[in-house]
């Protein structure tokens, strides 16, 4: 941190980036756009206030439970007592957040096994969640050290998973991130708490608010590759005129393509719109075919109590079963008592995963011909393949990647590798964040970048 700002507490260019992750929530402060990397923008450890597995990362969970709500760790602990009784949690906002009738998606009410009591909407969750993650920031930047006076009330940002023309606040964002701050100020650090709030607390704080609005200090939303290609940007040691950016996450793999041009002062970062896809080829399709391919080899037969029941076990640990096999070759569910177990050569052999794999290899395809023959007009050598969010340790995404550029008969080198200080052109991250860094980038090059114009 400069001496001037932490004299002042001049807080004039910081601004603060959430990411609604399908799986995970994460933060990143940028203090100010114009100091060194590892002075001006900070990972936030809302995952230390909040209890999760790791310092950086919650758990975007809400749960509803005996006329009260749940958020993050406990929200989750909670819904794993709540197997048997056909419960589920609300596990995703990043479904509401890329929804092509916004309106809609965010009036739609919460279904029945989320909600048995039929309270709230999807707006709803979405505000208290939003003020559980501002508890969560403000006691965040408390703990992290070197934080100028005042830098809670820094500009607010979010990244989304869809790209809104122009660099201006949403109305609909706007109000949101209000109310929700109107929330946080009413029921404070109660949000964080093991006891939860009850629906009656939430919904008497939902009316106020929405009739009372405090400033949520929102600024705009980031396209989320855009976010990546930023970060990527940022810390490599080797920057290169096209970035191409793969970002598995749970719910969905975005895939989007930039061009950097540091010939115009300030160097600005285009999207190659021809080369923008997404597609539900993601992680939870992965963690669907491995745990069908489990209850087939129990035989456990669909429709059953059993198989709803397994099903019900599975979606809340499927991603570590997912990374327990590509990680020791092997994984395995205990249902009751009875273990089911699969190898990673049974996956690799099962025809729905050979097709996904297929399938996500002509995706990246269709991408990399709309990138590649810009390079070569360029005369550029190489294209960066960033691979970002949870996926981006799959050890066979590599592999895909190269599949898919082997269909494009080009001189164009493919430089393949996750956005992580274990490649080496990211030497400069904190190499203490090797195996998050994927998953954080978002947050941290949505708080860095500057805007795109609208094109």
């Amino acid at each position: 941190m400069s001496a001037a700002m932490a004299d002042t507490g001049d807080i004039s260019r910081a601004r603060i980036c959430i990411d609604f992750g399908t799986a995970l929530s994460k933060a990143a402060v940028c203090l100010d756009p114009t100091l060194p990397l590892e002075v001006g923008v900070k990972p936030l450890p809302i995952g230390a206030i909040s209890g999760a597995e790791h310092p950086l990362l919650t758990p975007s969970v809400v749960y509803v439970d005996g006329g009260r709500l749940y958020f993050g760790p406990v929200g989750f602990d909670h819904a794993r007592r709540g197997v048997e009784n056909g419960r589920d949690p609300l596990l995703s906002f990043k479904t509401v957040l890329g929804a092509k009738n916004l309106d809609e998606a965010l009036a739609t009410k919460i279904r029945p096994s989320v909600d048995p009591t039929g309270t709230f909407t999807h707006r709803d969750i979405l505000v208290v969640y939003l003020a559980y993650l501002d508890q969560l920031i403000a006691e965040a930047l408390e703990l992290a050290p070197n934080m100028p006076p005042g830098t809670a009330l820094a500009r607010r940002r979010y990244t989304s998973p869809v790209w809104r023309p122009g660099s201006g606040i949403e109305a609909v964002f706007e109000r949101i991130f209000n109310e929700a701050a109107a929330i946080s100020f009413k029921l404070g650090r109660q949000l964080l708490s093991i006891e939860g709030v009850s629906i009656a607390q939430c919904r008497d704080a939902l009316e106020k608010a929405a009739a009372n609005p405090a400033d949520g200090m929102l600024e705009t939303g980031i396209f989320e590759p855009h976010a990546a290609a930023a970060a990527a940007l940022a810390f490599t040691t080797e920057p290169t005129n096209h970035v191409m950016v793969f970002d598995m996450g749970a719910g969905t793999t975005d895939i989007a393509a930039f061009e950097f041009d540091e010939r115009v002062d300030p160097p600005t970062l285009s999207e190659i719109k021809e080369a923008r896809q997404c597609s539900a080829l993601a992680g939870d399709e992965i963690d669907r075919i491995l745990i069908e391919l489990m209850m087939r080899k129990a035989g456990i037969e669909k429709g059953k109590e059993e198989e709803a029941r397994a099903t019900r076990i599975a979606r809340l640990v499927g991603r570590g079963l997912k990374h327990e096999l590509m990680r020791t070759g092997r994984t395995a569910l205990k249902l009751g008592w009875r273990t089911l177990q699969v190898r990673a050569q049974d996956l690799q052999e099962d025809e729905r995963f050979r097709a996904y794999l297929a399938a996500l290899v002509r995706t990246i395809a269709v991408s990399l011909q709309a990138v590649v023959p810009r390079a070569e007009a360029m005369g550029a050598p190489v294209v960066d393949i960033v691979l970002a969010g949870g996926g981006a340790h799959l050890s066979f995404m590599p592999q895909l990647v190269q599949k898919a550029g082997e269909s494009i008969n080009t001189n164009v080198r493919l430089r393949i590798g996750p956005l992580s200080p274990i490649n080496p052109i990211y030497e400069g991250i904190d190499p203490i964040l090797a195996n998050v860094f994927p998953q954080i980038a978002m947050s941290v090059g949505g708080a860095l970048v500057e805007m795109m114009p609208a094109r």
